[in-house]
């Protein structure tokens, strides 16, 4: 995906991820709300200037926001040779298992060389659910929990991280957690 197309994409992700009008955005970068609707569509390029004070105002880094990983054209679905259980009998199924979600992706985080966390991208919090997720320009796997008054707490491996409601604007949501992959041993072929 040509760069243009990667941000074009990742200015509608941004905003609507914070349920921003594009009005909203214009007047963040003292335009009109057309100028910034242009961008959008691809119809004009927007410049770097312009680019890093969107960076600055989602609270995100320039290489985040440039980035083809939040939307690109990557396959959407998954596929594993499938065994079936009939009547307390194990065998092979013809037909693999699928995972497919084809308004998303996936995202695989390799936390080391035998574990790993699967994300479906997601654009916004899901409570008790972990979530990879965007904060103080880092990317960052945790629970994210908001109080009513805007701030809140994130909880990485139980150790609590408490936000205020200006940091909760730098909170950039990416993917729920799917699934998990544990190898219970070494196998260099595998992933």
């Amino acid at each position: 995906m040509e760069l243009k197309e990667v941000i074009k994409n990742n200015l509608i992700y941004f905003r609507k991820q914070k349920n921003l009008s594009a009005e909203r955005v214009a007047q963040v970068l003292n335009i009109s709300r057309q100028a910034y609707s242009n961008y959008e569509a691809g119809i004009r390029d927007i410049g770097i200037e312009s680019l890093k004070i969107l960076a600055n105002f989602y609270g995100v880094t320039l290489d985040l926001f440039t980035s083809s990983s939040l939307i690109d054209a990557r396959e959407t679905s998954i596929s594993f040779s499938t065994i079936k259980s009939e009547y307390g009998k194990l065998s092979f199924d013809d037909n693999p298992t699928v995972i497919s979600n084809l308004n998303s992706s996936f995202i695989v985080v390799k936390l080391n060389d035998n574990f790993l966390k699967v994300f479906e991208s997601n654009m916004v919090n899901v409570d008790n659910h972990e979530m990879l997720f965007e904060f103080n320009h880092e990317l960052k796997i945790g629970k994210v929990y908001y109080y009513e008054n805007g701030s809140g707490v994130i909880l990485i491996n139980n150790i609590p991280t408490p936000f205020s409601k200006p940091q909760s604007k730098s909170i950039v949501f990416i993917g729920m957690l799917l699934a998990t992959i544990n190898k219970e041993y070494d196998n260099n072929h595998f992933f």
